[in-house]
Order: structure tokens, then sequence, then C-alpha cells
């Protein structure tokens, strides 16, 4: 039992922080201090002084701590022991003083569950200002909305996120330490950027930050909450959500376990969606895989926590004092199980609300899952339940672009008009070409002139249409970076990352082996003993069993991958190369302690080493180059200029969906092409330029505007 109060650590804090020595990295070093006594002397006065603060924060959060907690309190110890070591210096940096100090104090608000003394509120300068003020009324009255279950209807441009946080702001503000938010995004990114802007907004009103609310995709809480339950149960589940990559590569072993008698094909869609009417040797198969992988695909994920929620009375309770708010962005494209989840959620926890964000005109990921029916299934089921908002105020697009998109028509939802409250007059241009070529040739030209090309993007449906664009932009020497399409990890930081599961599957999995085959140019094996039999399957089994003896350090073990990858890929340009394992380095290797921690960090940063390879690679930098994108990847984004080329009716809508299918198909097909045409020209800030060529060049075939841009035309 500690004789300690938290009134002692607060006080320290808070006179470090307000010292008058002014050497920012000396106080940091001092914070790290008042953190470590705080886990020794206050949190775990039993445990050998020897531990580390990291070892002490492992027994913390494996006796159930807050996954949210735990993330902030690794960031916190990883930046004071860099700043303590000299390897990071934040000195004259008073903001990064300030964000530290902030950090430390809603740590120790957490884990001892009391309040900070007035002194230290008053340093952290919590004066809050009445933060409705950054509102507008429409969304004012949204973020006052006390309804259990609200939808707001939020157009491209009208503030989703900035409302999605100031309803945050809100709740924290009225609930304070009673608040658990829980926050889902459609995407890892999303839900970065939602974090990030909540920080600065708590920052900017002087709040302390006393609820930590969860930030992440739907299935990252799914998985997140099963481990911290089953953690707290003295129990494990310890997986990692697989990608596609490791998806390939655990076909790959169950391919070859089969004698290649199921095709892979069924093999990849038992392992996405298992289901007990399939192939009883494919299940047998993906269960014994599972655990060795430790890899579970989302949709796995989904059924266990469905199947947990529904059936397991504990982990209601311990869900409902985990959450009694949950925030979702993206709305039109959840799937059905997601829908089923909320479903039972407000079922089993009476207290628990649910704010809805979405725009069902920019629902586009139907081949995902993901369905504007769902919702609209959803909010039938709750009708009279929910109080439904809409946001018609765009502060992105200029009133022209709007014109357009306002008097489109969906088959399966309405159409909200929006009103510009952008200063820009902004512009829209319809051109026509003789062909591919004149149109691409005159695109560049107005790139070139336009100058500024990082405010400029190029969308389309499918990268490779752009191939002509591409050429000329190579031709005149103009950088241009590209987003979707087919693209993958770079070959050596994959190959680096097959090492790694390698050893965290001790030497076991035939589908990575033969991914690191694949990546080293050499032939694939049908066996274990075959593949470590190989070269480098034999430096991998030694540097393996010397790393499970202890031996050799698991900084050393990355070292000496990074050795072979060098020796592998000698061709690739070795400042590039060398800067890529400088940025893993940093990013993930600093941050894990072993191939599995690895594997769990680098799931958070591999989008950094990716290589466009399959269509086009990106030139230069992005500092200032022009964007390529197909029009999903670009959803979420925005910039100055948007030029959409190659608008012919047979690009676009997709052939594909014209062809051997009956008239519903067509025409749901028709209205999801209307849809990206949505999301492409909201895309715009300013102007948007759209052409076609007349004759497709290469093919002989003559062509016609897209029969989408309709009204446009007569702009």
């Amino acid at each position: 039992m500690s004789t300690h109060t938290s009134s002692e650590y607060y006080d320290r804090l808070t006179e470090i922080y307000l010292d008058h020595v002014n050497d920012e990295n000396a106080k940091a070093t001092r914070f790290r201090t008042v953190l470590e006594d705080f886990f020794h002397d206050y949190l775990f006065p039993d445990e050998p002084s020897t531990k580390t603060l990291a070892q002490l924060q492992a027994l913390w959060y494996q006796d159930g701590g807050n996954y949210q907690l735990n993330r902030l309190i690794s960031e916190v110890r990883v930046d004071l022991n860099h700043i303590t070591h000299e390897n990071k210096s934040i000195r004259g940096n008073r903001g990064y003083l300030m964000y530290l100090f902030r950090a430390c104090i809603t740590i120790l608000i957490h884990l001892s569950g009391e309040d900070p003394t007035e002194r230290t509120r008053v340093a952290c300068g919590e004066v809050v200002r009445d933060y409705l003020n950054d509102l507008n009324e429409q969304q004012r009255d949204i973020v006052t909305d006390n309804a259990r279950i609200v939808y707001v209807n939020a157009g491209p441009g009208t503030g989703k996120t900035h409302l999605l946080v100031y309803k945050i702001v809100d709740i924290l503000s009225t609930m304070k330490r009673e608040a658990k938010i829980v926050a889902l995004s459609y995407t890892r990114t999303s839900a970065q950027s939602l974090s990030d802007k909540l920080s600065s907004t708590l920052a900017k009103l002087n709040m302390l930050q006393e609820s930590l609310p969860y930030s992440g995709t739907i299935h990252s809480y799914c998985l997140n909450s099963l481990r911290s339950y089953k953690s707290r149960n003295g129990g494990k589940f310890d997986y990692i959500i697989a990608d596609e990559t490791e998806i390939e590569e655990i076909v790959d072993d169950i391919f070859y376990s089969l004698d290649g008698e199921v095709e892979k094909e069924a093999i990849a869609k038992a392992i996405r969606k298992p289901d007990d009417s399939m192939d009883q040797r494919i299940l047998d198969a993906i269960a014994e895989r599972k655990d060795l992988y430790k890899r579970i695909s989302v949709g796995e994920i989904l059924s266990v926590y469905l199947n947990e929620i529904t059936n397991n009375e504990d982990f209601v309770e311990w869900s409902r004092k985990n959450m009694n708010v949950i925030l979702v962005d993206e709305a039109q494209d959840l799937t059905i199980e997601n829908y089923q989840i909320f479903d039972i959620l407000l079922e089993k926890i009476p207290e628990l609300k649910l704010f809805l964000v979405g725009d069902p005109r920019q629902n586009i990921f139907g081949f995902l899952g993901g369905s504007f029916d769902n919702l609209d299934q959803f909010l039938k089921k709750y009708e009279g339940q929910i109080s439904q908002k809409a946001l018609s105020y765009s502060y992105r697009c200029p009133q022209k672009i709007l014109d357009f998109t306002n008097g489109m028509t969906f088959s399966d939802c309405d159409n909200i008009q929006l009103t510009s409250k952008s200063k820009e007059k902004g512009s829209v241009t319809v051109n026509d070409y003789d062909n591919e070529y004149d149109e691409a040739k005159a695109t560049v030209d107005f790139i070139k002139q336009r100058g500024s090309y990082n405010s400029i993007a190029i969308l389309s449906p499918r990268i490779k249409t752009l191939g002509p664009i591409v050429d000329e932009l190579n031709s005149q020497g103009i950088r241009f970076v590209v987003q979707g399409g087919s693209n993958s990890l770079k070959p050596y930081i994959q190959a680096f990352a097959c090492m790694n599961r390698l050893i965290e599957t001790k030497l076991k999995a035939l589908g990575t082996a033969n991914k690191l085959c694949a990546r080293l140019e050499i032939p694939k094996c049908k066996t274990m003993p075959e593949f470590l039999n190989t070269e480098v399957g034999k430096e991998i089994k030694k540097l393996g069993t010397r790393y499970e003896e202890g031996n050799i350090k698991y900084i050393d073990l990355q070292r000496s991958f990074v050795k072979i990858c060098r020796q592998y890929f000698n061709s690739a340009a070795k400042d590039v190369m060398d800067s890529d394992f400088q940025r893993l380095y940093t990013m993930v290797i600093v941050k894990s302690d072993s191939p599995k921690g690895f594997s769990y960090y680098f799931k958070h940063y591999q989008k950094q080493f990716i290589s466009l390879d399959a269509d086009f690679k990106s030139t230069g930098t992005t500092e200032d180059a022009v964007t390529l994108s197909t029009i999903h990847s670009a959803k979420g984004l925005e910039w100055d200029c948007v030029i959409m080329p190659c608008m012919c009716d047979h690009l676009f809508p997709d052939p594909k969906r014209q062809e051997d299918v009956d008239p519903d198909e067509r025409l749901d097909g028709i209205n999801t092409d209307k849809k990206l045409l949505f999301v492409a020209v909201t895309r715009s800030k300013k102007d948007l330029i759209i052409s076609y060529p007349c004759m497709i060049r290469d093919s002989k075939m003559q062509a016609r505007p897209s029969r989408l841009l309709g009204r446009l035309m007569l702009l």
C-alpha cells in the first residue's frame, strides 16, 4: 500500500514546470523522474526498484489498463527517454515543454483517479473559453443536441471533422472524467487526424484532458477491446489485423499444406469471413495458421466481437464501464456487421449514446461491403428515436462547383443543397480535344503555366487511364506523386518485415518464407525444411536460434536483417535504402523490443514505405509535385485545382458495369459512378477543369463526353 498521495506528484511536476531555470531538456528529464517515482512508489510500491518504467507500464496494462492511456504513456515515455539521453533537444521550445507537462498531468489524473491541485490547473493554463463560439449556427445546434441517437448528413467541406472534435469537447466539458468516448473513423489516417485535431483544439481552449477518447477504426476498437478484456481475465487475444500481403502468405501456406487440392480463392474467402458451411479442411488449416501467424482478418474480428457482446454478459458489463458515447464518421460506408454491433450495444447498454456523421452522396466503397443501404435500414429501424440533422454550408467549394453538384440526382438518397461559404469565386471549365495526346499536352501545358504544383490534382477512376499525361509530365520534367492504383511495400522493406515474422513464428510460417523468396527473387519452397536449407534460410535460422537463446539482442537482430537486405538488394539506390531503414528505425524499431512488437508497430507506419511499381512511379518529392490519384484515394482530401481528364462515356461510367448485367444492376452502377463524380469535383477549393478527347487515337475509336456530365455541359 502506497504512503504517497497524488497531490505530491502534481506539485512536483508543477514546481519543475514553473522553475525559473530555462532549460527545457533538463525540465523534461525531471518530468521523467517524477513519472518513474509515481509508477514505483504510488502504483507499484511492492515491485522491485530495479524494474524500469516500461516494465511497470506493461504490468499496469496487463492488469487491464486503458488502451488509449497506454498509448499516451508510451509516446511520452519514449519522448522523455530521447530527451534524457540527448537524442532529442527541445531547448527553446516552450510549447513542447507545455505539451509534455500537460501530458504528464493527464497521465496522473487517469492513473490516480484524483483531481489535480488548483495550482496545477492554473499552471496548465486551464481557463476554458466558450468553445461554441467556434461553430456556426448549424454546428452549434448539432453539438448541443442531447438525443440518444443523432445522425448528421454532412456534405463535402461542411466541417465534419470540426463538428466531431467539438462534439467531443462538449461531452468532455459536461461529463469530465465520467466521459467514456469511443470515436470511430473509416480509416486509420482519418482516426489519427481526428485525434490530432482534438489535441490541438483542447490546447487552444486550455482544457485539461480528464478523459481520453478512443480514436480508431471500428475493427481496431473491437480488436483492442477483446485484447483488454481477455488480459483483465488472465487470458490472451494477441492477434494483429492481417493485411492483404499477410493473407496472401497464409493462403500460400495452406495451399501447399493441402497439396494444391483447394483453390486459393476459396482459402482467401474463408480467411476473410469464415463460415461453418465451408470446407472443413480449410477451416481447420486456418485455425492452425491463425495461432501460428497470430493474424486475424477484419471479418473475423467483427464476428468474434459480435459473439462476445451477444453471449457474454461479463464482456457487456466490462464494455459498459468503458463506453457511454460512440461517435462514428463516414457512417454511409459501414457494413451490416458494423450496424449489428451498434444494435446490440444500444440494446444492452441503455445509457449509451450514438452520434453518426455521414454523407450518402459520398458512399463509394460499396465493393468493400459498405453501403448507404446499411445506414438507411438502421435509420428506419430507429425512426422516431433519432434526431436527424444536416450541415449545408460548404467552406471548401466555390458556389460554381456546388451549382453543378446541387443539380445531380441519385437513385438511393436525397441531394441536400449546399451553399458556399468559400471566399473564392472559383471556375468550372469543360474542354474537348481531338485525341488523348492533344488532351495530355494541353493539360500539362496548363499545369506548367499555373505552377504551384502541389496545389493541383489530376483525378481519375483508374490511374492507368492517365498514361498519356504521365508521359507528358515526364517529358516536360514536372514532378508528380501517385495515390491509389496498384502499389506494394518497397521490396527490401517487405523482405525485412518477412524476416521479423519468421522469427516471430519460430520459423514455421511457410507462406512468409515464400513471400521472402519472391522478394529476394529466389525459387519458392514447398516445405519449411526446404526453405531453411536455402542460403538465406540458413542465415535466418542461425540468427533466430541465437536470438531465442539470448545470445543476440533484438537491436542487433534488426541490424543483421538490414545487412541481409543490403546483400540481396545491392542494385537499389543506396542512399534511398539507407534513408528508408533510418526512418524504419525511428518509427518502428526503437519503439519495439521484439519481432512481435515490430509487427505491431509496423502496421501503423507501413504506408510510409509504399512503392508504386505496378502502374506509374512517383517522381521527386511531395514538396512541389502534382498529385495523380484515383477518386477513391482522393476522398477526404482537397486541392486548389482539380483536373479530370479522359471523361469519355466509355471510360467513365465504368464500362464493366454496362455489359452483361440486368437493368437494375446497371442503374446501381451508374448511381455509384455519379457518386464518384460528386466526390471528385468537390475536392476542388477553387478551379475545376474537366476534359475529354473526341477520339481515342490508340484504339482508333470515336469518343463522346461522359453522360454523367449532363447539366455541367450547359453551365
